[in-house]
């Protein structure tokens, strides 16, 4: 199976809501898992450029397979900085690398990871050096493709809204 990877725009935000959510519904472990993308997030995301959505299409279908956004926090107080120590001055150099979901018809093919990667290259040519991400404990899954892609666990923390997480940070030279 194929895949094109694209940067999404304002004009997805209604098709990405509806695949985030659709997942979300569909998860045997919702506590895996905080959606909090409706549509008028995504596109305050993608309009004020404090984040980027990466979406995977299959080439024949042309269905939305996957998607990925990665959030620039800048030195507001969810950024996971604060939580690792980061100083103040490194703190809008971090990029969160944040929602991940595959639909469940193209899980196995590597979409987690091919739509990770495509989004650290893209960031490779910014300002953004730490790159951190929240998994839930539970999820070996997404921790295991995190540490294969050179994320390293940093702690245990209570996230959004008192759920536990573990964050990864992968730092860029």
């Amino acid at each position: 199976m194929k895949f094109s990877i694209t940067q999404a725009t304002i004009a997805d935000a209604d098709e990405l809501t509806s695949f985030i959510t659709s997942i979300w519904k569909n998860m045997e472990h919702r506590e895996w898992f905080a959606p909090e993308e409706d549509k008028d997030y995504i596109k305050s995301l993608l309009s004020t450029y404090t984040g980027i959505i990466w979406k995977a299409i299959e080439t024949v279908s042309r269905q939305t397979a996957g998607l990925f956004i990665v959030v620039f926090p800048g030195k507001n107080s969810e950024n996971l900085g604060y939580d690792i120590g980061l100083p103040e001055a490194e703190l809008c150099s971090v990029a969160h690398m944040d929602t991940v979901a595959v639909h469940p018809n193209f899980r196995g093919y590597g979409l987690q990871r091919l739509l990770i990667s495509q989004a650290e290259e893209a960031l490779s040519k910014t300002q953004y050096r730490y790159l951190l991400c929240t998994v839930h404990p539970e999820n070996s899954f997404s921790r295991s493709n995190m540490e294969k892609l050179g994320y390293t666990y940093i702690k245990q923390a209570l996230k959004y809204g008192g759920l536990p997480r573990c964050i990864y940070l992968k730092k860029r030279t």
